[in-house]
């Protein structure tokens, strides 16, 4: 009697199994079957392909040329232009030669403090500097004393109305600030 009931449980398990393996072998050949409609429903319309490529212009040779007859420093100037600064002015070594890290400080420490953008460019012999803030007349000689300076800011006629009347006024904002701070820590 213990055999045959043995026997019988052994046929059940084997009995679930094969129903287990058969439900998931059903699950697996649903998922494929779903993953093979999404994939077929996928594909690129080859119409919409084809009419993609008969709609790009073709760029004139024209233009093409100019571009690339620009210098490294007339692209770096234009990005300057396209970035829309007010004032854009070019450094150059008097001597020619390559900038080195005292002259990058000194065109730092003689710049507005508000002067957003320096590139360094014409294999390092020349720097670009890009403000929306006027520089002082005193700062331009100290720079020019040091460097030939070369303006390529808009024309007066292209500047803000109050960029003549606000010239070098923020460097006063600044020390004011820090007066009052001084002032503050001062009366603690």
């Amino acid at each position: 009697m213990r055999r045959r009931d043995e026997e019988a449980r052994r046929q059940r398990n084997a009995e679930t199994r094969r129903r287990g393996e058969k439900k998931i072998l059903a699950v697996k050949l649903f998922l494929f079957s779903i993953g093979a409609v999404l994939m077929a429903a996928c594909q690129p319309n080859a119409a919409i392909m084809n009419s993609a490529q008969r709609d790009v212009p073709v760029p004139l040779p024209a233009a093409n040329s100019a571009e690339k007859t620009l210098s490294p420093l007339e692209r770096d100037v234009e990005t300057m232009r396209t970035a829309n600064f007010d004032y854009i002015y070019v450094y150059r070594r008097k001597d020619g030669g390559v900038f080195d890290s005292e002259d990058k400080l000194f065109i730092k420490n003689n710049s507005p403090y508000e002067t957003n953008r320096r590139i360094l460019t014409d294999g390092d012999k020349a720097v670009i500097a890009g403000s929306n803030t006027k520089f002082k007349p005193e700062q331009i000689k100290i720079l020019e004393q040091r460097f030939n300076v070369e303006d390529f800011s808009k024309p007066a006629s292209e500047l803000p109305a109050d960029a003549a009347a606000n010239a070098g006024n923020s460097g006063n904002a600044v020390n004011a600030a820090a007066n009052n701070v001084n002032k503050m820590s001062v009366n603690r």
